[in-house]
């Protein structure tokens, strides 16, 4: 249920739209607030999850991101290790010609 207002008499603005009747103006009133308490909670929880979520959908972002230069650059350095091995006959041999 969604309470819109509360009135002591049904207003003729009102007519067409669906009302409830109360045995006294007290008790519509009681309920009215106590719903609307109850819709402001749910409205409070539901932006609470969705902050929530909305931070861990950014989180997921960021690691993915993370992930992604982090394996580029490691296939760079793989390659330079890769590069090193391949040339280290000649990267010894320019080693002991500067050292001699």
């Amino acid at each position: 249920k969604i309470f819109d207002e509360y009135q002591p008499h049904l207003l003729k603005q009102h007519e067409g739209r669906s009302t409830l009747t109360y045995d006294s103006f007290s008790m519509a009133v009681d309920e009215f607030y106590s719903l609307r308490e109850g819709q402001k909670r749910a409205t409070r929880a539901e932006a609470a999850e969705k902050s929530a979520l909305d931070r861990l959908n950014k989180i997921k972002r960021d690691q993915s991101k993370r992930m992604e230069a982090l394996e580029a650059e490691m296939l760079k350095v793989k390659e330079h290790a890769e590069l090193v091995e391949t040339h280290a006959d000649d990267v010894d041999k320019a080693i002991g010609v500067i050292n001699s």
